[in-house]
């Protein structure tokens, strides 16, 4: 059994693979990530893999209990090349791993095709990757919530709140005009990443994943393939 273990900005996500089967995603937040939750989770684990885009000091807990216990120890980092796949980045640890491994995951579910990548998540990150492994770059945006937030944190006059539908017609009302301008923007990105996408390569495949990814869904009228969990699936590449 393996423990793969995604290390976010503010929680954790967690699975635990056996025969090449994921078990249902677990999260937890960081602040309550100790050696005594370790120890509940980890009966019969083997190896533990991890990327972390957040606290380094979070790896360094998981590496002393990998130490003390006598489990095999990885953590994942962005490379020029791994499995096929070689970096568009000059500085390849600066792309961030998550990404790096959404890219890992890509490629072994859909190898010999071009492929979009939509991760729409905490930030909403697009990356493109050719049927040889090779990254051609992408782009980052501020994800919705990100979007909505720093508009009114930067704003004395907008008094707005957040709604979990989702629609891009004019607002009638502040929310309204906030919200639905969020997803207007994101949905404007997506679809400027195709067009400029297809004067690269022949574009197979458009997939989505990530926190909002079933949300975006809806509003995206190009031909694509939504993805659950790409990370951890690039995860088990090692």
């Amino acid at each position: 059994m393996r423990l793969l273990v995604d290390i976010g900005n503010t929680r954790t996500k967690y699975t635990v693979e056996q025969q090449g089967k994921l078990s249902v995603i677990q999260t937890k937040r960081n602040e309550d990530i100790n050696q005594q939750w370790l120890e509940n989770i980890t009966f019969s684990v083997k190896t533990i893999i991890i990327a972390s885009v957040s606290e380094e000091h979070l790896v360094d807990v998981f590496l002393a209990y990998a130490k003390k216990n006598s489990i095999e120890f990885f953590n994942v980092e962005s490379e020029s090349k791994r499995f096929g796949v070689t970096s568009s980045y000059q500085a390849p640890r600066t792309l961030g791993v998550d990404r790096w491994l959404t890219l890992l995951a890509a490629n072994f579910i859909y190898s010999n095709e071009n492929i979009l990548i939509v991760d729409a998540g905490t930030a909403t990150t697009i990356d493109l990757l050719d049927k040889s492994g090779k990254h051609l770059g992408g782009w980052i945006l501020p994800g919705i919530d990100i979007l909505f937030n720093s508009l009114l944190l930067n704003t004395s006059q907008i008094m707005a709140t957040k709604e979990n539908h989702v629609d891009i017609s004019f607002g009638k009302s502040t929310s309204d005009g906030v919200n639905n301008a969020c997803w207007a923007a994101t949905l404007g990105f997506v679809n400027q990443s195709i067009t400029q996408a297809k004067k690269q390569v022949s574009l197979d495949k458009i997939i989505l994943t990530g926190g909002n990814a079933e949300k975006l869904s809806i509003l995206l009228s190009a031909k694509h393939h939504i993805v659950h969990e790409l990370v951890f699936i690039g995860m088990q590449r090692f």
